[in-house]
């Protein structure tokens, strides 16, 4: 990736831009405007929001884990550790075409299995893939 890559929005990031939305869905209007957004500008919540919805995950999953790395249980607008818990729920396939991801997350993970388990996150699934 570009090293100004974190300056520049999915749309461009992507280089697909995304019809203008003719829906009054709020959270679709919401994903639609952060794809326009750099994404130096997201938030642990617009990041949450991404990765929930499997979207952009080349990019957002990056994003989360350098959120995760400052904070392993950043909030969303949920509860402290939406953000890990949306990361560890991606699809496996992803996790596969993307193992210095995985190593990176995983490294995150490593002897906070008490901290973990008082928050009810589970990462079963994703040290499964190990």
């Amino acid at each position: 990736m570009e090293s100004n890559w974190m300056d520049l929005s999915l749309e461009e990031l992507e280089q697909v831009v995304w019809q203008e939305p003719d829906f009054a869905d709020n959270l679709e209007q919401k994903i639609h405007a952060l794809r326009k957004a750099p994404l130096s500008r997201f938030t642990v919540e617009d990041v949450r929001l991404m990765v929930h919805h499997g979207l952009s995950l080349p990019y957002t999953v990056p994003l989360a884990i350098d959120m995760l790395g400052r904070n392993l249980f950043a909030e969303g607008d949920y509860y402290p550790g939406d953000l890990l818990q949306s990361v560890l729920n991606i699809d496996p396939a992803f996790w596969y075409r993307n193992r210095p991801l995985w190593q990176s997350l995983h490294r995150l993970l490593l002897n906070r299995e008490w901290e973990l388990d008082e928050r009810h996150i589970s990462t079963d699934l994703f040290m499964e893939l190990s």
